[in-house]
């Protein structure tokens, strides 16, 4: 769940015109998407001792 709180919070500020962001904005962004990173490589190292786990890319609605 956590992982797909994450890509949902990159994809809102992504999504954001630029008239809309607000300072901060871009580093938060940054935040979110190293977290993603982390949470990614994380996943991936489960994925391998629990078989039954979908992909990433599943997760996270990305084509694979």
């Amino acid at each position: 769940m956590a992982i797909q709180a994450v890509e949902a919070e990159i994809r809102r500020l992504r999504a954001l015109p630029e008239a809309d962001t607000v300072p901060g904005d871009e580093l938060l962004l940054v935040d979110y998407e190293n977290t993603a990173e982390e949470l990614q490589e994380l996943y991936e190292e489960a994925n391998e001792t629990q078989s039954n786990l979908p992909s990433y890319a599943q997760l996270v609605n990305r084509p694979e």
